[in-house]
């Protein structure tokens, strides 16, 4: 899919609230108009009831990390510096990241040398230095290889896909495509599915196949919309529209267009406004609105200044749409001046690239050839210094005389020399423990990440063993294991992905629990009514880890059998905080509309009320479990049929 997104992440609540009008024209093709006209009015009254404040991001990074030691700054950096490229400013940002990647290298932090190596790639690929971005991606990928973090290895090995089909090296795109393939099969991740359906997307148009390619980007674009990723959404829907104006649908490009330019206005993003006027010409040409087309053509060549490094190609592009718009009102004098104009720009864009290509190569004998001289330079000052040790020899006799006339001099001399060391000690020692102080928040998000790390490979090799099992109760008990591991794994990731290393924010917890449980059971978003109410609030991972255990087995249960017969399926998750009772504490309730504890497949999956007695008969493991845990928190459970099934806990106040 071509086409950049430099916008900033939308938000969007799950449960409940409007979800994006653009996405409802692209799965209803039949109301595509009404869609785009509700989704104009609500952009027209959101932007009157909150109007969008400018927000002066450069002062806002600056003054977050003036404070921070070196160690600390590299969270803010990672963010400054996709702020950077986002808006063109690659000289900045490339010198950001050589600052942060020493930083990183010399405080031993091997996740954050790889993050700086994969940034420094996409600055270059950004800019079109694609032989200099595939070494940094290259270098980030051996780390993570290291490091056995199969989700970034996943998404390095798409990139360098990319930057080798750019290079027509189809040998090096077959390569990594199958290492790509190979680590989707064995270490699934749902945020890789994009750009999987992008690169199938990418082959389809290779091939001519364009109806093939647009199914594969709408199934990415459908990933991107349910998991909330919005900057890539949007860069997958020009791309998407791109590909309409390829295959002939004009009025369907145009308003994919039109909605990406909307968005680019509400963001304030003016390089993806830029990428909307240079794309919206081509459709409304052919739709007879040479108008039109040539006041968008124009938009973009007064905006051209936004992507400086593109100026060329831009430009190249636009006359080439002004030329064919003349052509088309008969105006052919001022066709051919446009098109002197786009053959000047394409020859001038392909010099620069062929300058740049020589540079490269000069470069890489100019650096051989110093590297020969570093080595020269080494066996001559080796030899330098075996005659200075011989000439040293000499010295000692001499020092020797001296000695005696000195001894009263040197003793004032040691005197002095120690208060100083003195000195130096207890100031290495201060500075030495700012250091580590410093350091420690970001090895614990290391040690958080790490564990995340860990147990989704707990989780692969659980998967892996569930496919080798015959019995459908191992199986099932396999998998029950797995989706436990995951969810505990979840928290850890909640750590790094946070600055609060006490904490989990237990809301974005439990909406990332449930929709991934949604996923995991085949269950399609948009039919499923699925409604997820939790307070923003902290919990202590000693309540968290035990809380989220119990939310995936009812959760589980739900899934498994209570919509097997509904033609409606919803569920409601509620989670808050009780305050206006003597006994504080935290509610839970879980809610769905199926037949009931009485329903088929539940009768294992009944609760008695509170905690069991001795007498009472034992359940399941994943009863047990419940029970368990509950009896850890001090809480009480309970659960009926209340138009469905209805799960409610409640947890007191740790004292």
């Amino acid at each position: 899919m071509s086409g950049k997104c430099a916008s900033p992440r939308c938000a969007c609540r799950w449960g409940g609230s409007t979800r994006p009008t653009f996405y409802a024209t692209l799965i209803f093709g039949n109301s595509m108009r009404t869609g785009l006209l509700l989704f104009l009015l609500s952009l027209g009254i959101s932007s009157w009831a909150q109007p969008l404040q400018p927000i002066d991001y450069d002062s806002l990074y600056q003054r977050r990390m003036a404070g921070l030691s070196p160690v600390q700054r590299l969270v803010w950096a990672d963010k400054y510096v996709s702020y950077l490229n986002e808006h063109s400013r690659f000289a900045d940002a490339r010198t950001l990241l050589q600052a942060s990647l020493k930083v990183a290298q010399q405080a031993h932090l091997t996740a954050w040398t790889a993050r700086f190596y994969e940034l420094s790639g996409y600055i270059e690929m950004t800019n079109g230095n694609l032989v200099r971005s595939i070494d940094f991606f290259l270098q980030a990928l051996a780390i993570y290889q290291a490091t056995y973090a199969f989700e970034q290895q996943q998404k390095l090995c798409v990139h360098i896909i990319g930057v080798y089909s750019s290079l027509q090296n189809l040998a090096k795109r077959q390569q990594y495509n199958r290492q790509a393939a190979t680590l989707q099969r064995e270490y699934h991740q749902l945020s890789m599915l994009p750009f999987t359906y992008a690169d199938k997307a990418d082959d389809f148009v290779n091939v001519g196949k364009l109806d093939s390619a647009l199914a594969y980007g709408r199934k990415a674009m459908t990933v991107l919309w349910v998991t909330r990723k919005w900057q890539q959404f949007y860069s997958h829907l020009d791309g998407y529209g791109v590909l309409l104006t390829d295959g002939g649908q004009y009025h369907e490009a145009e308003k994919t267009f039109r909605q990406c330019l909307a968005y680019s206005l509400q963001q304030g993003d003016p390089r993806r406004e830029l990428y909307a006027y240079i794309h919206l010409p081509e459709p409304l040409l052919h739709l007879g609105r040479l108008d039109e087309a040539a006041h968008y053509a124009k938009l973009a060549l007064s905006r051209i200044v936004h992507d400086p490094e593109r100026q060329d190609e831009h430009r190249t592009q636009v006359y080439e749409s002004l030329t064919h718009i003349a052509e088309a009102r008969g105006q052919y004098k001022q066709a051919l001046v446009y098109e002197r104009l786009s053959n000047q720009y394409r020859n001038a864009m392909l010099s620069v690239e062929k300058n740049r290509q020589i540079a490269e190569v000069e470069a890489r004998y100019q650096t051989a050839q110093k590297q020969a001289r570093i080595n020269q330079l080494s066996i001559d000052n080796q030899r330098q210094l075996t005659q200075i040790s011989w000439q040293a020899v000499g010295l000692i006799a001499l020092i020797a005389l001296l000695a005696l006339a000195l001894w009263q001099y040197r003793v004032i001399r040691q005197v002095n020399a120690r208060l100083r060391t003195s000195s130096q000690l207890v100031f290495e020692n201060n500075r030495q423990i700012s250091q580590q102080s410093d350091r420690l928040g970001v090895l614990m998000q290391e040690l958080h990440h790490r564990v995340k790390n860990n147990l989704a490979i707990v989780s692969s090799l659980m998967r892996m063993q569930s496919k080798r099992l015959d019995d459908p109760r191992a199986v099932q008990a396999v998998q029950d294991g797995q989706r436990r591991v995951e969810a505990i794994s979840l928290i850890h990731q909640q750590f790094y992905q946070t600055e609060n290393l006490a904490d989990v924010p237990i809301k974005t917890y439990v909406t990332e629990l449930t929709e991934n449980l949604l996923l995991g059971y085949g269950f399609d978003p948009n039919t499923f009514d699925c409604q997820v109410e939790v307070a923003d609030i902290h919990l202590d991972v000693d309540v968290a880890v035990p809380l989220g255990l119990i939310l995936n087995e009812v959760l589980t249960n739900a899934f498994k059998y209570a919509y097997t017969n509904v033609a409606n399926p919803k569920l409601t998750v509620r989670l808050k905080p009780v305050t206006d009772s003597p006994a504080t504490g935290l509610l839970i309730e879980v809610q769905d509309n199926g037949p009931g504890l009485e329903g088929p497949g539940r009768a294992d999956a009944r609760l008695e009320r509170s905690t069991p007695t001795v007498t009472q008969r034992k359940g399941s493991f994943g009863q047990r479990l419940i029970r368990e845990l509950t009896g850890q928190l001090g809480g009480e459970m309970s659960l009926t049929t209340q138009h469905g099934t209805y799960f409610r806990l409640w947890i007191p106040t740790p004292v």
